[in-house]
C-alpha cells in the first residue's frame, strides 16, 4: 500500500517520488565506499540476516494481502490473516529492516542516517495515513485489530 491518493500529475509524481526515496539509499551505498559491518564481521552476518528477515517480511506482506493489493486501502474487507496477524504494515516493516540490514552490512553510516532520517518517517506518515482511511472504512473492527497487533 502506499499511502497516497491522486490523479494526474500529482498521483504521477507521488507514484515515481515516494519508491525513489526508498531506491536512492540502495544506489548510492552501491557506489559510495564500504566499510562492510564497520569492520567487524559479525556485523556483516547480522546485516545479511535482518536484510534477509526483512525481505521475507515484505514479501509476505504481498502475498498476504491477495486481491486487497491497491495503491490506497480501500479494499472491502480488512487483510487480518497471515503476516497481516501480528503485524499490520509488513511491507514498511520489511522494507524498513531489510534497508537496516543492507546498511549495516555494508557499513553504511549515511544509509543509517537516511533510513532513520528519511525512510522511518516516510513510513511512519503513511501508515498513519493508512490507518486513518482503515478506520473510516472499517470503524471498530481495525481499532480492535490495531490495539492487537505491531505497528
Amino acid at each position: 500500500m502506499s499511502g497516497y491518493s491522486g490523479e494526474g500529475v500529482r498521483g504521477l509524481f507521488l507514484g515515481i517520488l515516494i519508491p525513489s526515496l526508498y531506491l536512492i539509499p540502495l544506489v548510492a551505498v552501491y557506489f559510495l565506499p564500504k566499510d562492510f559491518g564497520f569492520g567487524h564481521r559479525w556485523l556483516v552476518y547480522v546485516g545479511l540476516a535482518c536484510a534477509a528477515l526483512g525481505l521475507i517480511v515484505w514479501i509476505a506482506g504481498f502475498a498476504s494481502l491477495g486481491k486487497r493489493l491497491a495503491v490506497f486501502p480501500g479494499a472491502e474487507s480488512l487483510a487480518t490473516g497471515g503476516i497481516y496477524r501480528w503485524i499490520r504494515h509488513p511491507v514498511y516493516v520489511g522494507i524498513s529492516l531489510n534497508l537496516l540490514g543492507m546498511f549495516l552490512a555494508c557499513g553504511s553510516a549515511l544509509g543509517l542516517a537516511y533510513l532513520a532520517l528519511v525512510v522511518l518517517p516516510l513510513n511512519r506518515f503513511r501508515a498513519k495515513r493508512e490507518e486513518q482511511a482503515l478506520i473510516e472504512n472499517f470503524g471498530d473492527a481495525y481499532r480492535l485489530y490495531r490495539d492487537r497487533t505491531f505497528f
